[in-house]
């Protein structure tokens, strides 16, 4: 019984010196990962800060530029309500004063119709 158990403690050690073996190179290729990854993070840490600034930087032009939208939008429809009060609704009583007056011209010239 000895020997059987022997024999399975000697295919116990292989087996773990193959997975032992097939693990290294997993092993060292993840000790690579993480040594460029500290670097990647070292690097990053120390560019943040001006990455932080251009950010910033073009956050506030876009304010600026958003404010300066929404004031010509204001603008435009401030010119709009003028055009609308000073020239649309004078021409619209023009026009109506003239078919009013080319009604009026029909009527007088027109001769009455004998019965």
């Amino acid at each position: 019984m000895t020997g059987v158990w022997e024999v399975a403690f000697v295919i116990f050690l292989l087996s773990l010196t193959v997975l032992v073996y097939l693990l290294i190179p997993v092993v060292l290729r993840f000790r690579d990962t993480l040594g460029r990854l500290n670097r990647t993070l070292v690097v990053l840490n120390d560019d943040l800060p001006e990455i932080l600034k251009n950010v910033q930087s073009i956050t506030e032009r876009l304010d600026k530029v958003m404010k300066t939208a929404e004031d010509a939008v204001e603008d435009i429809a401030k010119i709009e309500r003028t055009i609308t009060k000073e020239i649309k609704e004078p021409l619209i009583n023009i026009a109506q004063i003239i078919g009013t007056v080319i009604q009026l011209i029909e009527r007088l010239l027109v001769w009455p119709k004998k019965k």
